[in-house]
């Protein structure tokens, strides 16, 4: 070999050694609500009902083209809160202690919060490697402020002590002022798009970073631009869709098309994303992950056995359900090492991210103590020959719910074991060939059972994952307490009415006995349907509010001085 052929060999080598030393950047895109089956991307070779007939999402569409699709990825949790707090530090709900929507039973658990835990964030900021990080959306009310949380930059409201909080983007201020985002960006989606595309326009190439993008759509209220739902509309006329009531705000058609229409608006983030790390050259360097937080809220319904069932896609139920249609959600990864245009079987779960992106970093700190996930290089790299190595013994879904049927379960490998928290009631499936959930093995296979059962049930009372009684009695005394509070503010507020000396003092009194009397009351409600559901049995549906109303106006006595 010639001497300008070594030269030529040795900068070669170099430059691939410095590449390799350049920290990738990562990417989440969080929908909230978003079904199985809501996206025009088929998520299973085979199965056509895992793409949606209607819903256009060019996004997705290009980065399953430049990544892989996930049959098997799981959100943490069938509801948006838990999902949200337990993505944030790698943990399975279980752990983190907070395990659906108004966890009444993490209060107890963690009275000081969740401050001494760490984010995907703050690991990324104390890897070593020069990351910046920003999230932009949808907050975690059980967190506060995510500025507080390792985030460089965020899109929060000065003053607002919960960040951006975890409501339905309606407000820009939710507990503050609540001032209403104007109809040109609804449910935020398109300050959220210029917002994330500006962020990697400025430090894309210049300093690896992390971007979380956590849209407010598709959860309810259904809301799109209007030159965006006429257009939605005109296709759907041209493709001979039903068209009955389509005028009617509240039709079914109408609630479909504007459905539609925010998935499509909400897939424009992605698109600007992705053409601005095409613009910086860093599409290959980075790991663009969308997903959703947990199932599809907006679910097709049939009816199944004289009963009304929700599908999203094949699969079974839908948000706040522990069936698959409420935790499997569309799952497209796209980044270094990762095979174009592929799928991967390989069950996943986003608690996982944590520990990916600390493995992918090269972070020069020890993994966060707690963490409960697996890298998935191996997945990224190899596809279904790769494996995941997690601390929890498989993937948990642990749902202590007060109000919904409580359901804890663990997928180990190819199978699924569901334990009704009420009934005792045990389910297995073998979710490869049967992910629509049709056959119980339980009968037929009782030592699976038993090994799946007591690793699930090892692991959650190993880091004090709660129990259905505790969550019940946690919400009791919380009712209790809110009632005393409100007793304690009709007393304040009648001591400053008696020193204004006012002559309507008698009816000014009795307008705020009565307000008091519907709260209290309103708090009994809560509790009769704690103990209905304490008695439920059903895989499905609770209780009617009117049941709880019945038995606690059986008893019901309006308080009096």
């Amino acid at each position: 070999m010639n001497s300008k052929k070594v030269l030529s060999f040795l900068f070669l080598a170099m430059g691939h050694q410095v590449l390799a030393e350049v920290p990738p950047n990562f990417i989440i895109l969080y929908a909230d609500d978003l079904g199985y089956a809501d996206t025009s991307v088929q998520m299973m070779d085979g199965e056509p009902s895992t793409k949606h007939d209607f819903i256009r999402t060019p996004g997705v569409e290009r980065l399953a083209e430049i990544g892989t699709r996930f049959t098997a990825a799981y959100a943490p949790s069938p509801t948006c809160t838990a999902s949200r707090i337990s993505i944030q530090h790698g943990q399975s709900t279980a752990r983190i202690q907070y395990r659906n929507v108004f966890d009444v039973l993490s209060a107890v658990q963690r009275p000081q919060g969740y401050e001494d835990e760490v984010t995907i964030a703050e690991m990324l900021k104390d890897s070593g490697r020069n990351y910046v990080t920003a999230h932009f959306g949808k907050g975690c009310s059980a967190m506060g402020r995510f500025e507080d949380a390792g985030y460089d930059v965020t899109d929060e409201n000065p003053g607002e002590p919960g960040g951006n909080g975890n409501g339905h983007g309606s407000y820009w201020d939710p507990i503050k002022d609540k001032t209403p985002f104007p109809p040109d960006n609804p449910k935020r989606m398109y300050s959220l798009m210029r917002d994330s595309a500006a962020f990697v326009k400025k430090h894309a190439g210049k300093q690896p970073f992390f971007m979380m993008v956590s849209h407010y759509a598709p959860h309810i209220p259904h809301l799109c631009t209007k030159e965006t739902f006429e257009r939605t509309k005109k296709r759907w006329i041209e493709m001979g869709k039903e068209t009955e009531g389509m005028e009617n705000e509240k039709s079914s058609v109408r609630r479909d098309i504007t459905y539609a229409g925010m998935v499509e608006e909400m897939d424009m983030t992605l698109v600007a994303i992705l053409d601005a790390l095409e613009a910086k050259g860093q599409l290959n360097n980075t790991y663009v992950i969308f997903t959703s937080d947990n199932g599809g809220g907006h679910s097709e319904r049939r009816e199944v056995d004289g009963e009304k069932r929700r599908f999203n896609g094949p699969l079974q139920e839908g948000k706040r359900s522990i069936y698959e249609g409420g935790i499997r959600v569309p799952t497209v990864i796209s980044g270094p090492g990762i095979k174009a245009g592929s799928q991967c079987d390989v069950p996943i779960v986003q608690w996982d991210f944590l520990s990916t992106f600390h493995d992918l970093s090269g972070s020069k700190a020890a993994i966060p103590p707690n963490a409960d996930g697996g890298s998935l290089r191996q997945v990224f790299e190899k596809g279904n020959q790769g494996k995941v190595k997690r601390v929890a013994p498989g993937i948990i879904h642990h749902y202590t719910c007060h109000y919904h049927p409580p359901i804890s379960s663990i997928i180990m490998g190819d199978y699924k074991l569901m334990r009704h928290l009420n009934s005792g009631e045990l389910k297995l499936f073998n979710l490869k060939t049967d992910y629509r959930e049709e056959k119980n093995l339980a009968s037929k296979m009782p030592e699976k059972v038993a090994a799946m059962d007591s690793s699930r049930r090892n692991y959650v009372e190993d880091v004090e994952g709660g129990t259905a009684e505790q969550v019940r009695q946690a919400h009791y005394k919380l009712m209790d307490r809110f009632s005393e509070q409100s007793k304690e503010g009709y007393f304040k507020k009648l001591a400053d009415l008696k020193e204004q000396d006012i002559p309507d003092f008698e009816a000014r009194k009795a307008v705020m006995l009565k307000e008091l009397n519907l709260k209290l009351f309103k708090n009994v409600v809560s509790k009769e349907k704690s103990k209905l559901h304490a008695k439920l049995h059903s895989w499905r549906d609770g209780p009617e509010k009117k049941e709880a109303e019945k038995n606690a106006q059986a008893n019901w006595v309006d308080y009096s001085e």
